[in-house]
This record gives structure tokens, C-alpha cells and sequence, in this order.
């Protein structure tokens, strides 16, 4: 006869366990819905912690880039979404894909991604600590695209996707704000 050998969960109780949660919710607000990943994980009858938490729908939209070129916009969202969504290896593209559009909406169109960066610093477009970010994000994007023996990991995708979070803040939105606020002080009559 045949016999199973199929095992209760409650047998093994000191067995670690990992589970995924997901979730749809609705903003008491504005009633907008939200898909969200939990990763549960534990001992039976010991402990279990939320280990990780992600909103996989909206992709979160985490800085406002209202001066930004449509193609720059378009490939940091992209990004987001890819994040979002677990996509580290094609999140690190799209950043890296960000840095050509950016250097494009520059007018640095010639050579490849490490000389186009070292225009943007050689105009002053960006300063040295963020052209080290950016070849951070290059590098990154380079191993996504052609390492494919390696699996990126989360870390790297998010240290890529803030990095370049904060060279599209510095290129459209802080630098059109200190221009608005010199323009300011200038006819106020301050220094």
C-alpha cells in the first residue's frame, strides 16, 4: 500500500519559517487601493515578525521632479517600479538608463556613460561627490546588464535608486530653487 508522506506543519514546530503575505488595502483618504507584499517569518509557537514590508501598486513616487525632462522622468519611474516589484537587476538599469538621460537633457551626447558623467563634471552640471555617486550607479547598471552570473542585490538596487533620486534632485529641482532664491535676495537687495 501506499503510505504519504506528506508532513503537518504543526509537526515540526521548531522548524524556521518564511511566508509571504500580500494585501490589498484602500487609503481611507482618497480611497485609492494599495497591493502590498509582507514577509512574515519565525518559529511556530515561539515568535513571527513582519521581516520586510513592500507596496508593490502604486510604485512609490518618492520626490517631485516637476523640471525634469519627460525622458529622465520616465526611466527614474520606471526605477521605482522595478523596485517595487522586486526587479533589482532591471532597477539598476533604469537608473543607469536615468544618467544617459540625464546627460542627453545636458547636451552631453557623445562617448559612453564614463565620459559623458566626466562632462557633466568638467561643466559643473554636477560636483565631484556626485560624480562619484553616479559611476557608483554606472558600475551598478554595467553589472545588471552584463554580470549575469550574480544576482544584484536589494541593497545595491536601492542605494543605486536613491543615489539617483538625489542627482535628479540636485540637476532640476535644487538647482531651479537656488536660482529662484538668489533671484530673490537680489531684489530685496541682499548679497
Amino acid at each position: 500500500g501506499f503510505e504519504s508522506q506528506a508532513m503537518n506543519p504543526e509537526d515540526q514546530i521548531d522548524a524556521p519559517f518564511t511566508q509571504n503575505i500580500f494585501s490589498i488595502a484602500v487609503c481611507p483618504k482618497c480611497d485609492a487601493p494599495f497591493f502590498i507584499k509582507e514577509v512574515l517569518s519565525g518559529v511556530p509557537a515561539e515568535f513571527e515578525a513582519i521581516a520586510d514590508e513592500i507596496v508593490l501598486y502604486p510604485a512609490a513616487v518618492r520626490a517631485s521632479f516637476e523640471n525634469t525632462p519627460e525622458p529622465v522622468k520616465r526611466a527614474y519611474e520606471q526605477a521605482l517600479r522595478c523596485y517595487s516589484s522586486s526587479a533589482f537587476e532591471a532597477c539598476a538599469l533604469m537608473c543607469r538608463r536615468s544618467l544617459e538621460a540625464l546627460c542627453r537633457s545636458q547636451g552631453v551626447q557623445s562617448g559612453n556613460l564614463d565620459s559623458k558623467l566626466k562632462k557633466l563634471a568638467e561643466q559643473r552640471v554636477i560636483d565631484a561627490r556626485l560624480a562619484e555617486w553616479a559611476h557608483g550607479i554606472r558600475i551598478v547598471g554595467n553589472e545588471a546588464a552584463h554580470d549575469t552570473d550574480t544576482e544584484l542585490s536589494k541593497e545595491d538596487a536601492k542605494d543605486a535608486l536613491d543615489f539617483t533620486e538625489a542627482l535628479l534632485t540636485y540637476v532640476f529641482v535644487l538647482n531651479e530653487r537656488f536660482a529662484a532664491f538668489s533671484a530673490r535676495r537680489k531684489q530685496k537687495g541682499g548679497a
